[in-house]
Order: C-alpha cells, then sequence, then structure tokens
C-alpha cells in the first residue's frame, strides 16, 4: 500500500501531510498501546508483510521519526520487530532508523537482538559497533579462548561486528579494533554519518528554479597550517586540509531574502508548527528579531533569525540546512579555493567590514568600531542578495561569503549534525552547552578578511537572532 505522491519530494509539507494519515491509519491498526485491553493475538505473517509495506512507502523524515519512536518502546516484541524489518532500506537515509536499530540492540528479547545485530551487520552500521562490544566484548578477549559469553547471542554478535568492520575472521578484527582504539575511526564504508539523508534517486529533475546541482565528487576541505601566514583569528580547527567525498546534492543559488522568510513566517503553516523542529521552544515567535530596521530590506538575505526559524522554513520547502562540508563543497569547488572566485582576496567582491565601516586597522580597531551600532550605524547593513556578481562558486553558487553569515546543520565542537535537547531544561543549563553551538559559515557585513574565507569555521548559540546570520537550503 505505497503511497502514490508523484514528484512531490520526500521533505515537503505536503508529502508530511500525507504520510501523517498514513502513520494514523498505522497506529489505529497495529501500533495502538491499548494497555486497557487484554493483548491481541500475535500478527499473522499476512499483517506483518502489510504493515512493512506501508512503511516502505513512507519518505518524510518526521513521520519516520515518530514511528521509530513509537515503534521503540512499543510492549509487544512482533511490533517492534515487523517495524525494524520495515524501516531497513531507511538505515542509509533516516537517522532515526539508525538510532532505533541500536537501541533495540539492547532489547530484553533476544531473537530481536539478533535481528537488530545481522541488519546492523549486512548494512555496516557504524553508530552499532560500540553497543555490539559492550555485548560480547573486544575480539582479542575471546581470540585464543572462550569468554564468558556463550550461545547464539554472542556468536550472532561477532558475526555481526566482523561484518560492520569489514573483517574475515575474528584476527583480522582484532586488527581493526587496535586501529579503532588508535585512532577513533572505522574502516571507510562503516560509519556512514555525514551521508544522512542522502537520497540521491529523489533529487528532484529537472533541477528547481533558483537551486544548483553539485555532482557527487572529491573535494578539498580545511586549510594546511603553512598557508595561513599570521593568522588574526584562530583556525586550528580547519587544519590540516583533507580530501573528502559528497554525494550529489541540490543547493539554493542564494541566501532565503526577508521578503521570502516574511511571506512564510505570516502564513498559518507557520503558525502551526507542524514541520518545526521537536525540540522548538514551546510557543515559539516565528517572525524576524529584526523586522523593524528598514536598513534590512525585501531583498536582503533573512537575518534576525535562529537555527530552529531556519529550520523551520526549510522544512515546509522540503529542504534542510545544510551541513558545514556541504556548505564548503559549493563554495570552494573540488580544487578548495580561498574565496567562492578564486585564491586572491578582492576587497569589492563582497559585503564585508570594509565596506560597511571602512578599512580595519588592527584587532581592537574592528571591535571597537563595531560597538558603535545602533539603530543609525551604520546606514546601509546587509545588500540585496546578489549585489556583487563576482561573488559566485565554480558551481554557480552565490553570496557564499559575505553580507550575512549561514546557519548550518553541524555541531561546532563535534562535526555531527545538530541534536538539540533544551526542551524543558532552564536556559542556564544549555546556555553554553557544546550541544547548541552551530557552526556558522561565509562571515558577514560586520567580518573581517580572514572570516570572509571558505574555510573559516565560526560559531553561534543556535537560538540567537543576530542581524548578521541568515541561511539558505539544500536537498541530498
Amino acid at each position: 500500500m505505497a503511497i502514490e505522491v508523484g514528484t512531490v519530494h520526500r521533505w515537503s509539507y505536503e508529502r508530511f501531510a500525507v504520510e501523517q494519515k498514513i502513520l494514523s491509519g498505522l497506529v489505529d491498526r497495529f501500533l495502538a498501546l491499548e494497555i486497557w485491553q487484554k493483548s491481541r493475538d500475535p500478527l499473522t505473517d499476512g499483517e506483518r508483510a502489510e504493515l512493512r509495506e506501508t512503511i516502505a512507502g513512507l519518505r518524510h523524515p518526521r513521520v519516520v521519526e515518530e514511528l521509530c519512536a513509537l515503534a521503540a518502546t512499543h510492549p509487544r516484541a512482533d511490533i517492534r520487530l515487523s517495524v525494524l524489518e520495515g524501516v531497513e532500506p531507511f538505515l542509509a537515509t533516516h537517522p532515526a532508523a539508525r538510532e532505533f536499530l541500536v537501541w533495540l540492540l539492547g532489547d530484553d528479547e533476544d531473537f530481536i537482538v539478533f535481528s537488530a545485530a545481522r541488519i546492523a551487520g549486512r548494512h555496516r552500521i557504524g553508530e552499532a559497533y560500540e553497543e555490539l562490544v559492550h555485548i560480547t566484548g573486544p575480539a582479542e578477549a575471546g581470540l585464543f579462548r572462550s569468554t564468558k559469553p556463550v550461545g547464539i547471542g554472542a556468536a550472532v554478535v561477532a558475526k555481526a561486528m566482523d561484518r560492520i568492520l569489514g573483517a574475515e575472521d575474528r584476527a583480522a578484527r582484532l586488527e581493526l579494533e587496535r586501529e579503532h582504539a588508535r585512532t577513533g575511526q572505522l574502516p571507510p564504508g562503516t560509519a556512514l554519518g555525514e551521508h544522512w539523508d542522502y537520497d540521491p534517486e529523489g533529487l528532484p529533475r529537472p533541477v528547481p528554479d533558483g537551486m544548483v546541482h553539485i555532482p557527487a565528487s572529491e573535494f578539498v576541505v580545511g586549510i594546511g597550517m603553512n598557508d595561513v601566514v599570521h593568522p588574526l583569528y584562530d583556525v586550528d580547527d580547519a587544519v590540516p586540509g583533507q580530501t573528502r567525498y559528497l554525494p550529489d546534492f541540490l543547493i539554493d543559488r542564494y541566501p532565503v531574502t526577508n521578503r521570502q522568510y516574511d511571506r512564510w513566517a505570516d502564513s498559518p503553516p507557520a503558525a502551526e508548527h507542524a514541520l518545526c523542529h521537536p525540540d522548538e521552544p514551546e510557543g515559539k515567535e516565528h517572525r524576524r528579531g529584526i523586522i523593524g530596521d528598514a536598513r534590512f530590506g525585501p531583498d536582503h538575505p533573512a537575518t534576525g533569525v535562529d537555527w530552529f526559524d531556519a529550520y523551520a522554513y526549510l522544512a515546509h520547502l522540503g529542504k534542510r540546512l545544510p551541513t558545514e562540508l556541504e556548505w564548503e563543497k559549493a563554495a570552494r569547488g573540488e580544487d578548495g579555493a580561498r574565496y567562492p572566485w578564486g585564491d586572491d582576496f578582492d576587497p569589492d567582491a563582497l559585503r564585508w567590514f570594509g565596506a560597511s565601516f571602512g578599512t580595519p586597522q588592527s584587532l581592537e580597531h574592528w571591535r571597537d568600531t563595531l560597538s558603535t551600532f545602533d539603530e543609525r550605524t551604520p546606514e546601509v547593513t546587509t545588500v540585496p542578495v546578489g549585489t556583487h556578481p563576482r561573488n559566485v562558486s565554480s558551481y554557480g553558487v552565490a553570496d557564499l561569503v559575505g553580507n550575512c553569515w549561514e546557519w548550518t546543520d553541524t555541531n561546532f565542537f563535534t562535526r555531527d549534525r545538530m541534536k538539540p535537547m533544551i526542551s524543558g531544561r532552564p536556559r542556564t543549563e544549555w546556555a553554553t552547552a557544546e550541544e547548541t553551538s552551530v557552526v556558522i559559515r561565509g562571515g558577514a557585513w560586520t567580518s573581517m578578511r580572514e572570516q570572509v574565507t571558505t574555510y573559516f569555521r565560526g560559531k553561534d548559540l543556535f537560538t540567537d537572532r543576530h542581524n548578521e546570520i541568515g541561511f539558505r537550503g539544500v536537498i541530498r
């Protein structure tokens, strides 16, 4: 009973509305807890097949996330197992499916743990590795003699660990585990974290208006320390330069504008909060914080919005925020240019501190000048998108440096996808926590030359609504 929604992208609001109805049907038919009623008979083979087939038609990340959350704590083992089998095809594209799998590795029912372990091995799910080690112990402990775990469980888990690591036998796994202990890295092809949401066959064709296709390829990220002479800012977190790989994705040609954002913020979907981040503060207002400042015009980048605002706006368009690797590839091309247009700084190619306030004399001069900001100073802040035609990367993506910083979906400290968890917690507890620091990229109208490079990593608290931070969306 897979749904047919034509060319509607899996992140879109329209697909979300359709799939929410399907999920409600699944809950009524199979997942309702009915704690006050007598337990029903186990699912028949036909019912399990129907449940798996219906799940296979789902695509929207929020719906898959809700399904996995319902199943993870469901009291019936056959429901937990059937949902796991149903979401198996989503393991490479949905973080929630992977988290659900890892959760079930700690299930009370042996046959669920065995199934989860086999699936983890089959797909080389890197996130499952630590949980499996806890179950059976490292290879070194049982290479020459049997350890305490015995029976089917230990054998199934050991085989899953071999497959995750790509090892032919226990001895080969021992070497890979030692390498993991030394470097903290799993073998290539194991951890799929940066490929979350990758759905190459689902990319819209042709490329939607206003977006640019970034083809799959290796590219240069970061910079060598010897390439930075007397840096004014700490760039150690961008060292060393590396070669990475990303599959195809689409990215907005320009940052989202105030006109575009305000139209959405005043609409019923914004007030409904249907696709907002689940951890978004209750009763949040999505209208821009600086909407009354005329210097930030309709065609300027949408600033005065926090990370939650950007997340919600893009979710309603079937998009999401770029990871910092996606942003950097779009900005630098494959060869690692320092600026979108090349390696030489051009003060007239972008909106930066020098254009806003004049040539900076020193860091202290920069700080003193920025402290003069008020409702009249400077007269010009951001400028309309597309104002600087040279500020375009080799892929054709514009305005990636200067004018406004851009929110990403990457945690500054862990470099993983953002996972906000502030709901119900006092601000004093999370305001300085590492989990709330987001990578921002590109520099702004207030930034020095060193900050508007394609490799500089800025950071900010994800609930701040600065007039210097905007955003753009991606589809992958």
